[in-house]
């Protein structure tokens, strides 16, 4: 470590990618204002039609809580602070592009709000994963100089949990009808796929966590996490008619969403330093 700049542990964000951050925020901005504020209006203001209306508000959800993150992204001084969205960033992307493809028939083809979901799932794969590149060739590798370490059970609570969820998803999204046979209303192969191009990005997000492995890091990232399983409950309540409240899988979803945003609490109100005394009291 010592063989490594200072500086490497505070590269600058480029303005390619600032600029990059704030279009992200534009086009969270036309989906939340789509399918989380009216999520009944998809035949002329999505990309395509969902229903029951409850699935386009639980994508709402997703897009919500993303939008932080983007923000905050956005304004950060360091790349170390936004690396740990980039590349889970990426993927998530290239899932949701694939899917596009993959059920193509279903899109309202040649509408503003295709073109606008079609961009904003074509552009950013490549775009992350080149940024990613020409950030991280001047930054030290990471897990290095690590100033503010999470404790142990944090991290390992976001490592196991991202890998049990991101193989979850990625079954279903090879086998939709595995989702659509327990699901708590009315799915298709194309919105369990979209689902789950959502949960692999949030569960390789807590994977990302556990690698970085330190609070300013990976603090961008969590806000994600926070918000998340508020903005689902409170469309799942909006619309509760047409959610089927015993289901079992959902609420099994819901726990694991509010126990990784407690978590991410702690982290935010400096609770994760008692986690830490104890946790180096146990070792």
């Amino acid at each position: 470590m010592s063989s490594i700049s200072s500086n490497a542990f505070k590269t600058p964000i480029s303005l390619s990618l600032r600029i990059w951050l704030g279009i992200e925020i534009l086009f969270g901005i036309a989906a939340i204002g789509a399918v989380f504020a009216r999520p009944e209006a998809t035949a002329t203001n999505f990309a395509w039609t969902i229903k029951p209306t409850v699935m386009a508000a639980t994508f709402g959800a997703f897009y919500l809580s993303v939008g932080l993150l983007f923000v905050l992204g956005a304004v950060a001084r360091r790349w170390q602070q936004v690396r740990v969205v980039s590349i889970p960033a990426a993927v998530f992307t290239a899932f949701m592009l694939l899917t596009t493809f993959l059920h193509w028939d279903k899109f309202t083809i040649g509408t503003l709000p295709f073109y606008v979901w079609f961009v904003s799932y074509l552009l950013p794969p490549p775009i992350f994963a080149l940024l990613y590149r020409l950030h991280q060739h001047r930054s030290a590798p990471i897990g290095l100089g690590r100033t503010r370490p999470l404790a142990r059970p944090i991290r390992r609570f976001f490592l196991m949990n991202g890998l049990v969820l991101v193989s979850l998803a990625l079954l279903i999204y090879l086998f939709p009808i595995l989702l659509i046979a327990i699901a708590p209303w009315t799915f298709t192969p194309l919105t369990a796929r979209t689902l789950c191009g959502w949960l692999i990005g949030v569960s390789l997000l807590e994977v990302w966590i556990a690698w970085e492995g330190d609070w300013q890091r990976v603090k961008i990232g969590t806000a994600m996490l926070v918000i998340l399983p508020f903005a689902l409950i409170f469309q799942l309540v909006r619309f509760r008619s047409e959610v089927q409240w015993n289901n079992m899988p959902l609420w099994m979803l819901l726990v694991d969403f509010s126990i990784a945003s407690l978590l991410c609490l702690a982290l935010w109100f400096g609770f994760e330093t008692n986690i830490a005394k104890s946790d180096k009291i146990l070792r």
